[in-house]
């Protein structure tokens, strides 16, 4: 790409008079810049590392050192603007198939789609920046997923909802709040690791793959997945005790998924922790916390069936529970 054409797409301004006069490709990350590349310089210590690394061009949003006048060194209004500019132009060529989703069909998506069946379907990521790493790999025909509507219609204006299908769903048993088996058309899903809350979700992607997954993958969905412990708090095998703990950071579905435990769970006694003091939700009182440090200490101390936490990943709350501990493993 010619640099005066750089400059008309992101509404740049060149702060030197550089002897180079083109880029060949996009780089976020220091360590991935080759020869010839555009850095986007999201942090001024990068800086050093992408010019050694031979970067032909740096963008950049302040005021900044030039440290080598024979690149250029191009300064925007707004560097999220500019990234999206980027990529928008980078998009515009290509005849794709755009749809925005919501998050839990999104990260359905991710642990479903298959590399290589599915090679068509590209995921954009909520952190548009580092969308650079593989947008060259986008091709025509192909089918972009993003799980916010206005970065898709700053990047893609024309797209769909794909949430949109209603589906009759036959010989639903619940097993679990986290296992169900049912029928759907002439399919038949005995007995699979995904609450009935979000069946809906799965059908989108699941069917949108042509029924081509490895359902076993579901046991990495995050939303609803307990993580089970014993008396003492340390995380136990899948359904061995009464006693779990559920983690939900986004807060969009937080007010589905306690209405969900309530209802399916009507007789246990559910504690709800939020790391937020303004956390309001109706009839529900909130324990604060102020660290995840002392959880466990805190659970020990109180009888509950089940812990749901606000503002906390899975990953985290696992690694907090996973913990070696010196006493026994009670059940």
């Amino acid at each position: 790409m010619q640099i005066t054409s750089l400059l008309d797409i992101i509404d740049g301004r060149l702060l030197n008079q550089p002897s180079i006069s083109f880029i060949y490709s996009i780089k976020t990350n220091p360590r991935k810049v080759k020869e010839g590349d555009l850095f986007i310089v999201q942090n001024k210590e990068h800086i050093k590392e992408a010019l050694e690394n031979g970067a032909f061009g740096l963008i950049v949003d302040e005021n900044t050192q030039i440290i080598d006048n024979e690149i250029a060194w191009i300064k925007v209004p707004n560097l999220n603007e500019a990234i999206v500019k980027l990529i928008r132009f980078q998009l515009s060529n290509k005849k794709l198939t755009a749809f925005y989703c919501n998050s839990v069909s999104y990260d359905l998506f991710e642990i479903l789609k298959k590399p290589n069946s599915h090679s068509e379907i590209k995921l954009i990521p909520k952190e548009l920046s580092k969308l650079f790493k593989f947008i060259d790999d986008i091709e025509d025909n192909d089918t972009i997923v993003c799980s916010c509507q206005k970065t898709l219609d700053d990047i893609y204006p024309v797209n769909f909802d794909f949430n949109t299908k209603q589906y009759e769903i036959k010989n639903l048993i619940e097993h679990s709040i986290f296992e169900t088996t049912f029928s759907y058309q002439d399919r038949y899903f005995p007995k699979i690791k995904i609450p009935s809350l979000y069946l809906k979700e799965f059908l989108d992607v699941y069917s949108f793959l042509g029924f081509d997954a490895d359902l076993n993958k579901l046991k990495r969905f995050n939303k609803l997945r307990p993580i089970f412990v014993d008396k003492l708090i340390n995380h136990t095998d899948y359904g061995r005790t009464d006693k779990f703990l559920l983690a939900q950071e986004n807060k969009e579905l937080v007010e589905k998924e306690i209405k969900y435990l309530r209802n399916k769970y009507k007789y246990a006694k559910i504690l709800y922790f939020s790391f937020e003091e303004e956390t309001h939700s109706e009839n529900i009182e909130y324990i604060h916390l102020t660290s995840i440090a002392n959880i466990k200490a805190f659970l020990k101390k109180n009888s509950f069936n089940a812990a749901y936490f606000v503002g906390l990943n899975y990953d985290t709350l696992y690694e907090q529970v996973s913990q070696e501990n010196n006493e026994p493993t009670l059940i």
